[in-house]
């Protein structure tokens, strides 16, 4: 039994739907399972959304638009804060997705998809174990579309500790998934 078959019949057993257990493809079968292939980074734009904030902790979605022909996008992107020239400052984010299932998503022309970036406030921070520091912005990967691009966001960052944190993508604009 091949992978997939064996992803469907997990889905049949758990009250999912045929389509659903497809979504849950990882990269080796992406283009089998779907018959769309992944997104190229010359026909993806990488762009910020409408922040939102929540108990010490600002969230700002970074959007992936398709503006090129239909294409898959799935996981969680890589994300370190730079400086102007774009050398890192401080540590990547940490994914907060970490046990959860990626799902694949087919993006059409014109179409996005979002993972929330998550920028903690550094006074939160003792000043000893934060020694905070300001970014010009972020460098994002994903998966096929290594590029890495570089997003501007002035953002305050510990430079000793993980103070930023990134999501799994999901539908949309927001960085938010929805049930």
């Amino acid at each position: 039994m091949t992978f997939l078959h064996r992803l469907f019949a997990l889905g049949s057993a758990l009250g999912l739907a045929a389509a659903s257990a497809v979504v849950l493809v990882g990269p080796g079968g992406v283009a089998a399972a779907t018959g769309v292939p992944a997104c190229r980074p010359s026909q993806v734009r990488i762009t910020t959304g409408v922040s939102e904030g929540a108990a010490g902790t600002i969230y700002v979605p970074l959007v992936f638009t398709n503006r090129g022909a239909t294409c898959t996008i799935w996981g969680v992107p890589s994300v370190q804060p730079v400086t102007l020239t774009h050398h890192p400052v401080g540590p990547p984010a940490r994914n907060d997705s970490i046990g959860l299932m990626p799902a694949l998503h087919v993006v059409r022309h014109g179409q996005s998809v979002a993972s929330a970036l998550g920028v903690a406030e550094t006074g939160n921070y003792p000043v000893a174990r934060c020694h905070a520091r300001r970014a010009w912005g972020v460098r994002v990967r994903l998966g096929s579309l290594a590029g890495p691009a570089v997003v501007k966001l002035g953002i305050s960052v510990c430079t000793s500790q993980a103070s930023t944190s990134v999501q799994l993508v999901v539908p949309g604009r927001t960085g938010v998934a929805t049930s």
